[in-house]
C-alpha cells in the first residue's frame, strides 16, 4: 500500500450511462492511488455495470432526472475519502500524472506546501481529437475535499462550488496535472446524441433564466456541434449583442465571441463583412485582449480572404500571446500551433519576409521534423540567402539540433531533402554519419541522381492546404 493511501484517502467518483467502451480505462488509470471507486449508473443498457463490478468498483443506481448535479452529488454522498477525484468515464489521467497527484496530496497532508490548505486542486484539461492529439486546452476543478459544503450546481455544465458562490481555496497544479477528455470527438457526440440532450436541458435552463449568458453560449456550442451553424450564430449573437452588458458573464462573452469568429473564419457560407468581424472581435476585447484565440481567429478570417498582411499581423500576435497566457479559457490555438506556424511561414513567403519565414519553418520542424515540404523550404531559404544570423556552419548546427545523427531514418530523410534542394556542403558532411555500406551505395548512385525528383518537388509552404 502506498504512503498516500496510508495518509490521505482519495475516492474516485463518476456517473455513467452506456460506457462499456470507456469504463475499463476510466477505472484503471488511478486504481492504485484510490481507496475506493464509486460508479453511479443512470440507466445503462450495455455491460457498463457488469464491467465496473468486475473491476471492484462500488456501483450504485440513480434514476435519471435530467440533472447532472443531482446525479453527481448522489455519488459524493457515498464517498468516504478525504478527497474526491470526479472524472467522467471518457476522461483519464496518465500513469505519470496519477503518481504526481498522489505526491501532491501527501504534500498537502503533511503541510509541505507551506500554503493555506486548499479545498480544490486545479488541473489542465485537454480535449483529445480523433487523431489522438489535443485540439484545445483549458482548466478544470475535478479534485476537491470531501466536505458537505462543496457540491455540484447546475442542471447541465455543472460546476462544484461553495454555498452562495463563495470562492474556494484553489491550488493550481495545471502545469503538473492534466486530464484528457475524449468525449467531444464528433463521432462520439453524434452516436450518443449528446448534443440533442444538451439542447433540451439548456432550453429548460434558459426558460427559467432567460438572461443567463452562460446557458445561451453553451446553447450555441450545442447547435454548432450538430452542424446547425445558423442557430449557433443566433445564440452567440444573443450573448454579444442582445443581452444587457451587466448580465453577460466574462466566460459567456468570450466563448460566444471566439466561436462566432471561428465560424466566420471557417464557413464561407457566412456572407459577413470585415466590419461585422471587427465588431464581434471588439466585443471580446480586441485589440487589447490577452486571449490568443481572438487574434488567431481574426487572423484566420483575413488569411482566408487573402489579406496576407493583416493575417500575418494577427496570427503573429496570437502566437506571441500564447507563450505568456495564464488565463482559464479553453485555448484552441494550443492544439493547432503546428498548423499556425505553417500558415505563418506561408504568409511570410507571400510578404517576402525570408528571415521570418525561416523562423516559422524551423518552429514547425521542432514540432514535426518529418514534414518534407517544410524541411525543403527551410533548406531552400538557408541555401538561397546568406542570412546575417545563420551562416553555413550555424545552419548545420540548427539542423542537427532538430535531427538525430544517430538515427538512420533521420539522416536518410534529411539527405533526401538536401538532394532535392541541391545543398552540396551539408550533404558532404551528412554522408559521414552513415554506415559505410550505406554511404558507398549512395555515393555510387550519384549525388545528383535526384534531378527528376527536384523538378517535381514543390517546396512552397504557401501551397500547403489551408
Amino acid at each position: 500500500m502506498s504512503d498516500q493511501k496510508r495518509n490521505v484517502r482519495l475516492s474516485q467518483c463518476m456517473i455513467v450511462k452506456n460506457e462499456e467502451d470507456n469504463i475499463r480505462r476510466a477505472l484503471s488509470w488511478g486504481k492504485e492511488i484510490m481507496c475506493e471507486q464509486i460508479v453511479v449508473d443512470t440507466g445503462s443498457t450495455d455491460r457498463t455495470v457488469e464491467i465496473a463490478e468486475t473491476m471492484g468498483a462500488k456501483v450504485f443506481h440513480f434514476k435519471w432526472c435530467d440533472d447532472f448535479s443531482a446525479a453527481k452529488n448522489y455519488a459524493i454522498e457515498h464517498a468516504s475519502g478525504e478527497w474526491i477525484a470526479f472524472l467522467d468515464a471518457d476522461e483519464y489521467m496518465s500513469a505519470e500524472d496519477a503518481g504526481k497527484l498522489e505526491k501532491i496530496l501527501c504534500e498537502i497532508a503533511t503541510g509541505e506546501t507551506g500554503t493555506e490548505t486548499p479545498q480544490v486542486i486545479r488541473c489542465a484539461w485537454q480535449q483529445i481529437g480523433e487523431d489522438g492529439r489535443p485540439f484545445s486546452v483549458s482548466v478544470q476543478d475535478r479534485i476537491f475535499r470531501n466536505i458537505p459544503e462543496i457540491r455540484y450546481h447546475g442542471r447541465i455544465h455543472e460546476q462544484i462550488s461553495l454555498p452562495g458562490g463563495e470562492a474556494m481555496i484553489c491550488q493550481d497544479e495545471q502545469k503538473r496535472l492534466s486530464i484528457s477528455h475524449t468525449g467531444y470527438v464528433p463521432a462520439i457526440m453524434k452516436e450518443k446524441k449528446k448534443w440533442e440532450r444538451n439542447i433540451r436541458l439548456l432550453k429548460r435552463e434558459i426558460k427559467e433564466n432567460p438572461d443567463n449568458s452562460t446557458f445561451w453560449s453553451y446553447l450555441g456550442d450545442a447547435y454548432n456541434g450538430l452542424g446547425e451553424v445558423e442557430k449557433a450564430a443566433e445564440a452567440y449573437k444573443k450573448v454579444l449583442f442582445s443581452l444587457s452588458e451587466s448580465s453577460v458573464s466574462q466566460w459567456g462573452r468570450m466563448n460566444a465571441g471566439k466561436n462566432l469568429l471561428k465560424m466566420y473564419a471557417n464557413n464561407p457560407s457566412f456572407a459577413v463583412s470585415d466590419e461585422e468581424v471587427e465588431e464581434t472581435a471588439k466585443k471580446v476585447g480586441y485589440p487589447a485582449t490577452d486571449n490568443p484565440d481572438v487574434y488567431f481567429y481574426v487572423g484566420l478570417y483575413y488569411m482566408n480572404r487573402r489579406d496576407h498582411k493583416r493575417a500575418y499581423h494577427d496570427m503573429k500576435r496570437a502566437t506571441g500571446l500564447l507563450e505568456a497566457y495564464r488565463g482559464d479559457d479553453v485555448i484552441y490555438l494550443r492544439g493547432n500551433l503546428e498548423q499556425v506556424y505553417v500558415w505563418l511561414a506561408g504568409l511570410c513567403q507571400q510578404l517576402q519576409l525570408p528571415e521570418e519565414e525561416l523562423r516559422y519553418t524551423v518552429r514547425v520542424l521542432y514540432k514535426n521534423r518529418y514534414m518534407e515540404k517544410i524541411l525543403c523550404e527551410t533548406l531552400f531559404l538557408l541555401k538561397k540567402k546568406d542570412m546575417k544570423e545563420i551562416r553555413t556552419g550555424e545552419a548545420w548546427n540548427l539542423l542537427f539540433d532538430i535531427y538525430d545523427t544517430g538515427s538512420l531514418k533521420d539522416i536518410l530523410f534529411l539527405l533526401k531533402s538536401i538532394r532535392i534542394v541541391g545543398y552540396p556542403h551539408p550533404e558532404d558532411r551528412l554522408l559521414n554519419f552513415l554506415p559505410e555500406e550505406v554511404r558507398d551505395r549512395l555515393i555510387i548512385g550519384g549525388k545528383h541522381g535526384d534531378e527528376e525528383q527536384k523538378k517535381n518537388q514543390t517546396v512552397s509552404v504557401h501551397d500547403r492546404k489551408k
